[in-house]
């Protein structure tokens, strides 16, 4: 009886718990209708949960105490949901990238795009992350309207050119702020910073934007945020790991072969009688060998032969393969409270030329609080890099490799017997002759001999904090410290040719140390409130400091002890009497100290979801004016009207979006130096040390100011099918720092004065279309374009001045080249001519009297965007080209290269086509006369380039389910800078400036990666 008892207690028991719980079943969906797959669906607070099949479904028994589920996945918004007395519950979760997308963030506010009245642009992960690339800066080519973005190196690390609607400074910066997490950040210093911890970029364009950074703001702002982990998702770890290769990509001009360059000299002796090389020197046409016995002339034959047979290739002694490796492991993840993002980034990138790499170690951790009246948000990288770069580069002498590579001697042997050969010498070996003044040789030497590497700690903490006070009143907190510093190490070792160059003849040995801090700071009040249903207000009255220090010092010293070679103790001690100084170290080093605070006041409001109003209000006060300039405002202010909520364009079926916006507003050019004081600095006088003025001292010294107006029209057809913006803006800055002559008396050369004027008026359009958007098929097309026109307007007392080969002049637009006008080669005489102002043609060269306009400006007059984005299932297929045209640049390459005045040196195979006899017709002209700088090294800098390309593939769910833990598998190959189409002959026509003499050019790089989350 007792054993019948306890069975029905525990049979009674088991029945309860059974019918308290419940089986619910559903299925999660994105907002296209298609499946998410390993969803997970949870009970909250408690562990218990499921997670998604292939078509999304899922069934989960809960507890009768279960009150909600949270529905979770990566890339998705997660989503709370009620169970009541359901027991089907279908949920669709919203995508992140759209959240974001639909978001723009300025810094001081994070907006809906619909209601936000200014002008910016959204640059999303997938764009940034994993391509091999090592500056975050150069990742945004072509990716938004309005910014132009020009490597200036393609040396791993370097930073970019960037400029945001045409540049508005004639001696100033055009450089835009960065904002990361909140925090202002160092410009052009990305080398130490992942690119893959990047969620988004909003490039902010006009004044609605930018006017609330006031007298940093004239320039454009771009605001970096970072990946942060989700709130009610579970930890999800993961791997990300490529391998890559670069290559160089060629030249279009052609240089002379061995046999060529024989060829050439020999000709250049007969009709010259100049002696450039062994062509000639052993030539039997030569006068000076008439005499010689045949045996000898046999020899100098059989020399001639084995030289023009030799062809040394010197792109290959001084380019590489170079190797591409990153890989990152991430942890993400959340509770109802807190979330985190943590990642750990190894990047190495080995330059396609010898002895330039980068690698790099980045940690980064993201952290979110947050309950009912309380947020704080933690954001924190610590980055280390190492660097070797290059001695030089922008210039034609021996310590850029890349011009030794094309002056080098295509017979020139580097090494015999097994030694590296350099300086000007003449050597003989066997049945080889090597006869020039060496610069391949001497210039690998160089490289060989030098180092020039750098290590970079970056550091940058930023805290958000909010906390609600009552309903719709919050106080808000933003702080953080952006530091970097840069150690680098120069030598030339001791007991090589270099090294015996320098003083002293033993080498050196350098090092320098850059230091930046800064701190910042700002806390206020926001207030965020929705009344009566129709009226949205949103409030922000936030002070703010920030203090910026910057510290520098190098040294090098002499006389290295070989064995001491890298370490300063190998330096010796220098005074007057050892060896006359010749020991004695150079020692350098500056510093400042820049402070700037500010109020800060930006507002909006709303009327029914359809018309807005934004104003911002700041007053800046900076260390880097003077008193009466010290403090000054700036403001802007704003309209939109989303028209397409009217309900008489509602009922427009193939309308889904329209709304148009203005702004206008007031903002400066930031300024960081001591312009306005009277400096002094060590100096010398009749062969005496002394202490002189270097700065006079400027009390009108004033902010550069920019006045924008900006009008956009955004729309959506067919249900977005197809959708894009339409922007016009003008750009006015005033106030623009002119260098003034000064009298000698005055005793410094020129004073900076506010005297110029320049202008930017440009539209800008973006256009985006889904040519397919089936469940299991879509293509997406789109692209942008900017069309700029950059004008000088004002330039004070004068009109016109010049400016390296360009001239800053009333009417022209920056950068504009100025040099006299190629007229062709007589065909009598075999002389350049020259075309004088009034059309006629001369032979005589007047720079000064000949030069002219004409020739356009390095600057482009359009230049944007293209990709496509094709998935199938599984399979995604992304293309991007990037391209900018109207720009012409001078190319100093082509100059020297095809020049007699350097015939020593290799030439082009231009120079075979030279003049030499009355009656040719063509563009070189005759040997031995000099060739001067004129329009016909201006070529066109036009370009378009397949920018990236990358071919991936997800595994399907159905697979990895049998691979336990494992949720998700990439594979891809991409590859980076394929092919450009240019009509440049040169390098790369992809330069930041306005004359190109052997950059280091972008690579082609190819990599393959796989990631995976589990």
């Amino acid at each position: 009886m007792r054993k019948t008892l306890m069975l029905l207690t525990l049979f009674l028991c088991t029945a309860g718990s059974l019918l308290a719980q419940r089986t619910i079943t559903g299925k999660v969906t994105d907002e296209k209708g298609d499946p998410i797959p390993s969803a997970s669906v949870t009970v909250k607070g408690t562990t218990t949960g499921s997670a998604t099949k292939d078509d999304g479904t899922y069934a989960l028994t809960v507890p009768a105490s279960a009150k909600e589920l949270v529905f979770s996945s990566v890339d998705f918004e997660s989503l709370t949901i009620a169970i009541g007395s359901s027991s089907v519950i279908n949920v669709t979760l919203k995508s992140l990238s759209d959240e974001l997308t639909d978001v723009v963030i300025t810094g001081y506010t994070r907006e809906r795009r619909r209601d936000f009245v200014g002008a910016s642009a959204k640059v999303e992960s997938k764009a940034i992350n994993q391509v091999p690339n090592g500056s975050i800066d150069q990742l945004l080519q072509g990716r938004a309207p309005g910014l132009y973005v020009t490597a200036g190196s393609g040396q791993p690390g370097t930073a970019a050119n960037v400029i945001i609607r045409g540049v508005g400074s004639i001696s100033g910066s055009s450089t835009p702020l960065y904002i990361m997490d909140g925090i202002p950040i160092q410009a052009a210093a990305f080398a130490s910073l992942s690119s893959s911890d990047i969620e988004t970029v909003d490039v902010l364009r006009d004044a609605s934007a930018t006017a609330m950074y006031g007298s940093r703001g004239a320039n454009g702002v771009i605001v970096i945020t970072t990946k942060r982990g989700k709130t009610n998702s579970k930890v999800v770890f993961g791997i990300n790991s490529q391998y890559g290769v670069s290559n160089r990509t060629r030249p279009k001009f052609e240089m002379m072969d061995s046999k060529q360059r024989i060829q050439y000299e020999e000709e250049v002796g007969r009709e010259n009688g100049v002696n450039i090389g062994p062509g000639w020197r052993f030539s039997r046409f030569n006068p000076s060998n008439a005499s010689l016995p045949e045996a000898t002339l046999e020899r100098y034959d059989a020399i001639r032969d084995s030289l023009a047979g030799m062809n040394i290739d010197w792109t290959d002694i001084f380019f590489r393969q170079g190797s591409f490796q990153q890989h990152q492991f991430t942890a993400t993840g959340g509770s109802e409270k807190l979330s985190f993002y943590t990642s750990l980034d190894y990047y190495k990138q080995e330059g396609i030329a010898i002895r330039s790499n980068l690698e790099r170690y980045s940690f980064r951790t993201n952290l979110d609080f947050k309950t009912d009246k309380f947020t704080a948000s933690l954001s924190t990288t610590l980055n280390y890099s190492q660097s070797s770069i290059i001695e030089s580069e922008n210039t034609t002498a021996v310590t850029n490799p890349f011009a030794s590579i094309y002056y080098a001697l295509p017979y020139e042997q580097p090494y015999i017997n097994g030694v590296l050969v350099a300086a000007n010498n003449s050597a003989f070996f066997g049945n080889v002759v090597t006869y020039d003044q060496r610069e391949g040789s001497t210039a690998l030497e160089r490289l060989m001999s030098t180092t020039n590497k750098s290590n970079e700690i970056k550091g940058v903490v930023g805290l958000n904090l909010r906390y609600k006070l009552f309903d719709g009143l919050s106080i808000v907190s933003t702080s953080g410290i952006d530091y970097r510093e840069v150690m680098g190490r120069r030598q030339i070792l001791p007991g090589t040719y270099t090294g015996g160059q320098v003083a002293g003849g033993q080498g050196s040995f350098g090092e320098s140390v850059g230091r930046f801090v800064r701190l910042f700071g700002n806390a206020g009040f926001n207030y965020n409130k929705l009344i009566s249903k129709r009226h949205s207000i949103d409030l922000n009255a936030i002070f703010e400091t920030t203090k910026s220090t910057t510290r520098n010092f190098n040294y090098t010293g002499f006389g290295i002890e070989p064995l001491l070679q890298n370490s300063p103790a190998g330096i010796t001690p220098g005074s007057v009497v050892n060896g006359q100084g010749r020991f004695i170290p150079t020692v350098g080093g500056s510093g400042s100290i820049h402070a700037l605070q500010s109020l800060v006041v930006v507002g909006k409001y709303i009327l029914d979801d359809k018309y807005i109003l934004n104003a911002s209000y700041r007053y800046d006060g900076t260390s880097s004016m003077p008193l009466a300039n010290r403090w000054k405002s700036f403001y802007s202010v704003g309209a939109g009207w989303n028209a397409g909520r009217e309900d008489f364009i509602k009922n427009i079926n193939w309308i889904s979006d329209l709304s148009v916006r203005a702004s206008y507003g007031l903002t400066a050019s930031p300024i960081t130096g001591f312009g306005y004081m009277a400096l002094y600095g060590a100096t010398r006088y009749a062969g005496t040390t002394g202490f002189g003025l270097t700065n006079i001292n400027n009390e009108s010294y004033d902010w550069e100011y920019a006045k924008t107006l900006n009008i956009g029209v955004d729309y959506g057809f067919f249900k977005n099918r197809i959708r894009g913006s339409v922007d016009f803006y003008n750009k006015l800055t005033e106030n623009l720092f002119i260098d003034q002559r000064l009298s000698a008396t005055a005793g410094i050369g020129s004073l900076s004065i506010n005297a110029g004027t320049l202008k930017n008026t440009g539209w800008e359009f973006v256009l985006a279309g889904d040519v397919v958007r089936k469940r299991d098929l879509t293509w997406t097309v789109g692209g942008n374009i900017s069309f700029n026109k950059n004008e000088i307007t004002d330039l004070g007392q004068v009109n016109e001045f010049i400016l390296g080969t360009s001239i800053i002049r009333v009417g022209l637009p920056m950068g504009t080249h100025y040099l006299p006008k190629w007229a062709g080669v007589d065909a009598a005489t075999g002389n350049p001519l020259y075309y004088n102002l009034d059309g006629t043609v001369t032979t005589n060269y007047d720079r000064t009297a000949q030069s002219n306009v004409g020739y356009g400006s390095w600057l482009p007059k359009y230049n944007g965007g293209i990709n496509s984005t094709l998935t199938y299932k599984g399979i995604g297929l992304d293309i991007f080209f990037s391209y900018a045209g109207g720009n012409k640049r001078f190319n100093n390459e082509d100059y020297f290269n095809q020049v007699p005045n350097f015939a020593t040196s290799n030439q082009g195979t231009a120079m075979l086509r030279r003049w030499r006899k009355p009656g040719d017709v063509t563009d070189i002209q005759k040997f031995g006369t000099a060739r001067q700088f004129s329009s016909k090294d201006i070529q066109d800098a036009s370009y378009l380039r397949l920018r990236n390309v990358n071919l991936s593939y997800t595994i399907p769910q159905s697979l990895l389910e049998r691979v336990k833990g494992i949720t998700n598998i990439r594979v891809y190959l991409q590859g980076q800078n394929l092919l450009t189409w240019t009509r440049w002959t040169s390098f790369d026509p992809e330069d930041n400036n306005n004359i190109a003499q052997f950059e280091y050019p972008a690579a082609r790089t190819i990599t393959a990666g796989i990631s995976l989350n589990f």
